[in-house]
């Protein structure tokens, strides 16, 4: 059964998928640097393993250099990320056959003035 969708139904769908997207893509980041951190890990040498303890240490000795190195790695993630997620929307809006016409390019072109990265805090891992 087909319903009649309006402007506004788009207007009030676009918004709760963006408040969604914007709930999951923090719990995302932190699953991301979790998996990354585990791949680094499961392939250190005994050096390589050195190396991390001793920053990790210094980290969790120094505050500033805890939140530095924690905003690179933030921004480290949503950099990688950026490039897959813009793939596999394009991969996904074409099994849908959606087209140009049918987004709001609106809503990409302020995306790409104001980038929305999660918020995330300091963790020492």
């Amino acid at each position: 059964m087909y319903q009649e969708l309006t402007a506004e139904d788009a207007r009030k769908a676009q918004k709760e998928a963006e408040w969604a997207y914007n709930n999951a893509m923090e719990k995302f980041y932190y699953s991301m640097l979790e998996v990354v951190f585990l791949k680094i890990k499961s392939h250190l040498s005994a050096e390589g393993l050195k190396k991390v303890i001793m920053l990790d240490k210094k980290r969790s000795n120094n505050e500033n250099l805890g939140i530095e190195f924690s905003q690179k790695t933030w921004a480290v993630l949503a950099e990688s990320w950026a490039g897959a997620e813009a793939l596999a929307m394009t991969k996904i809006a074409e099994l849908y056959g959606l087209e140009i016409d049918d987004l709001d390019i609106s809503k990409i072109e302020r995306r790409n003035k104001k980038p929305n990265t999660p918020k995330c805090d300091e963790t020492n891992q």
